[in-house]
């Protein structure tokens, strides 16, 4: 036919476009530039922490185990895999993971199969129809389609999808850190609650005790019934505390109990004891080594590089988009089936729209992805500063914690002399019960002062393996 486009140059043109959509994937900036831009200038990371002695050698592991505590290993692995926020955060990776291969579809031919039949019916001039002279046309074909990503917006959009399924499934892997410290440290508030609460009580039976003695004082003249007043507003205090306390009890219980994934009775008891505290630092690492030991990091990490993707992806929307049809099939009509020249049919073309006007989206959605990476960019910077400070924060209270803990334990132990020696003198008649009530509220003050600091000091080597990025 005279002016027709042949399908073989079609097809030739075809591949001197596939040729020229060898164009490689946009490179993003390296780890080094991205933190570079992050940070402000004139931040200097150090060569090594800033706390004298902090270990230098890479990370262990496996930190809940160093606690030597079978039951706080058990509770970890029993949230890890029933709480709620974990599951959602696993299918949370899935979902980006399949979005990944949605976003790469496009880069392969689309194919699908097109069927469809037709009737038509013929008139005559006047309007009447005539029933003589309708046709029917039944069709197949197989159609495929393929959009050639010359200029490499396809593979950006994949790769932007595939750097923010790396930062979901970096979240995830945070939050599963995340939930066995919060189980780990809520296990040490239970046990630092029930040993308060074991204080109280103690505290309890003491006063009682004194207002047996008082009783007993004052009905022999030994004493006023100031004493007895005294020791009996002391026994009503160590009960409501007591009271105040077990309410606290009962919501740390239940608040560990909905993260283990259990129905919130308040049945978990809590040890008796705090485990063990490990006795050396945890191996630390440098400070550069934190950034791709840290799954948040790498997390906003990866969202720069989503980000870098997307700005690529709208600028070259400005591009031209090229893509190549082709269908093949048959047509079915009835009356040329009696003669037995039922056609078959291929059509193939290529298709090219240039942008020329939009009203400025273009233009505005390139601004506003540029706006977003500087904004992933800041957000990185944040959390790399906000990573190294949890470090320092935590291996420098290390040292000042156990020193606390050191000077509780000598004051409660020579606060026991004291008030041994003061419950003697009481009942000699040689110090009134102002005094030992003064006594007796410092030694227990100091029973308090001793469980909060083992406590403290157990919190914060968690934050810090929490902060070290050490695998569970």
């Amino acid at each position: 036919m005279t002016g027709a486009v042949s399908p073989l140059k079609i097809i030739a043109v075809g591949v001197g476009l596939l040729a020229v959509a060898g164009c490689e994937t946009p490179v993003p900036p390296s780890d080094g530039v991205i933190l570079e831009d992050a940070l402000p200038e004139g931040t200097v990371i150090p060569a090594a922490w800033s706390t004298s002695g902090a270990p230098s050698s890479a990370v262990k592991g496996d930190w809940v185990a160093s606690f030597r505590d079978p039951n706080l290993t058990n509770l970890v692995n029993e949230a890890l895999r029933n709480n709620r926020d974990m599951a959602a955060a696993v299918a949370r990776v899935e979902a980006a993971m399949q979005t990944v291969v949605i976003a790469g579809s496009p880069l392969l031919p689309q194919i699908g199969l097109e069927a469809g039949a037709q009737a038509s019916r013929l008139t005559d001039r006047d309007g009447r129809l005539d029933l003589n002279r309708t046709s029917q046309v039944l069709g197949g074909a197989l159609a495929a389609s393929w959009e050639i990503d010359v200029w490499g917006r396809l593979r950006s959009d994949k790769a932007a999808s595939a750097a923010l399924a790396g930062s979901i499934a970096d979240d995830a892997r945070f939050l599963q850190q995340s939930i066995a410290a919060t189980v780990a440290r809520s296990w040490v508030a239970n046990i630092e609650i029930a040993q308060l609460a074991a204080v109280s009580r103690e505290a309890t039976e003491v006063y009682e005790n004194l207002l047996i003695i008082s009783d007993e004082r004052a009905a022999a003249g030994a004493v006023s019934d100031f004493d007895v007043v005294q020791a009996r507003a002391r026994v009503a205090a160590a009960k409501a505390a007591t009271s105040q306390i077990t309410t606290d009890q009962n919501t740390a219980i239940g608040s560990l109990e909905v993260l283990l994934g259990r129905y919130p009775g308040l049945r978990l008891k809590p040890a008796a004891s705090f485990p063990r505290m490990p006795g050396s630092l945890p191996a630390s690492g440098l400070p550069l080594s934190l950034l791709d030991r840290r799954p948040d990091v790498s997390a906003a990490r990866n969202k720069v590089k989503a980000a870098f993707y997307n700005v690529k992806v709208a600028e070259l929307t400005r591009l031209p988009g090229i893509s190549l049809n082709a269908a093949g099939g048959a047509l079915l009509e009835p009356n040329l089936s009696l003669l037995g020249t039922n056609p078959d049919f291929l059509r193939i073309g290529v298709n090219l729209l240039q942008p020329i006007f939009a009203g400025g989206a273009i233009d505005a959605d390139v601004a506003r992805m540029t706006s977003r990476q500087a904004a992933a960019v800041a957000e990185y910077g944040q959390t790399v500063l906000e990573a190294f400070k949890e470090v320092e924060t935590a291996l420098a209270n290390e040292k000042a914690l156990r020193a606390e803990l050191a000077n509780w334990q000598e004051s409660l132990k020579d606060s026991d002399e004291a008030l041994e020696l003061a419950n003697d003198r009481y009942v000699q008649g040689t110090i009134d019960m102002t005094g030992l009530l003064v006594l007796q509220q410092f030694q227990l003050e100091r029973q308090v002062n001793v469980i909060q600091a083992q406590a403290a000091l157990l919190n914060n080597r968690i934050l810090l393996y929490m902060a070290l990025g050490e695998p569970i």
